[in-house]
């Protein structure tokens, strides 16, 4: 799907594989402190975004002044991101992003 769900309550890693631009929608069911990782694989031969819902609605994703969002991953290419639950803001805070994984 264009919009990409997530269950939290079914583990804390997630494994994603498009070769279009995607978009994470915010994940249901967590729990206070939840990490999780999301592994974005570009199967495509050009490149391609993962795009986090960021909306400043209840349980988005928010970014930090460290990883302040998110770029096109290369064709073939994985990428990781990281985030924590934040209980108290309702949001998933993204302390990670590495890129480029083949």
């Amino acid at each position: 799907a264009a919009t990409i769900t997530t269950d939290a309550s079914l583990g804390n890693i997630f494994t994603v594989s498009s070769a279009l631009d995607r978009t994470l929608g915010i994940p249901s069911n967590p729990t206070t402190g939840q990490k999780c990782i999301w592994r974005w694989k570009n199967t495509d031969t050009a490149a391609h975004t993962l795009t986090l819902t960021t909306a400043a609605v209840p349980g988005a994703f928010r970014f930090g002044t460290t990883v302040q969002g998110m770029s096109a991953t290369p064709a073939g290419k994985t990428d990781y991101i990281g985030a924590i639950y934040n209980v108290t803001d309702d949001r998933w805070d993204v302390i990670a992003y590495a890129k480029g994984y083949v």
